[in-house]
């Protein structure tokens, strides 16, 4: 199985990803994660070579798709069109800006849970970025996935994903 989720930043992908790789068995791809380790800062602007950064993130993505099962979490728009093009499902995180502010104030104050690279301050100024993104970056998402309707599944509420979690585990572990 091979799944991808997608929204905006706060949306959750990450826990989300983290909790169908560990309850389906499934090599779990950080977008966010290559990122930082091809030489990205917390965005494009405080990244010193973006062009080489995309480039490590092209590749390390493209390879890691290629296997037959995968959890992948993050949208970056120049990629995501081949992740959709692999992935049996998609998922939407389509979470309100005032839940996704909400979730960004805890990771700041969890920072066991943060990555080492991004600072308490630059995760204080990414809150204007999440705010700037909101409208944005929303029509971008549509528009990447748009080809890709067939797959995609839309949750909107922590009660959603919840029973999303268990509907999926009860269609997995059934087709098994």
């Amino acid at each position: 199985m091979k799944i991808t989720i997608v929204g905006l930043p706060g949306s959750g992908k990450s826990t989300l990803a983290k909790r169908i790789a560990g309850k389906l068995h499934l090599p779990l791809i950080h977008i966010d994660h290559l990122w930082l380790e091809g030489g990205g800062g917390y965005d494009s602007r405080s990244t010193p070579n973006p062009e080489r950064t995309h480039a490590f993130v092209r590749a390390k993505i493209m390879e890691a798709i290629q296997s037959e099962s995968w959890v992948s979490d993050g949208f970056y728009p120049k990629i995501q069109p081949k992740i959709a093009e692999r992935a049996d499902l998609i998922i939407f995180l389509d979470a309100p800006l005032w839940r996704r502010l909400l979730n960004h104030t805890k990771r700041i104050f969890n920072r066991a849970e943060r990555y080492e690279e991004v600072t308490f301050w630059e995760d204080l100024a990414f809150f204007f970025e999440m705010i700037g993104r909101d409208s944005t970056k929303s029509s971008k998402v549509n528009s990447v996935l748009e080809p890709y309707q067939s797959k995609i599944v839309i949750l909107k509420s922590k009660r959603e994903v919840e029973y999303f979690l268990n509907k999926l585990q009860f269609s997995y572990t059934q087709q098994v």
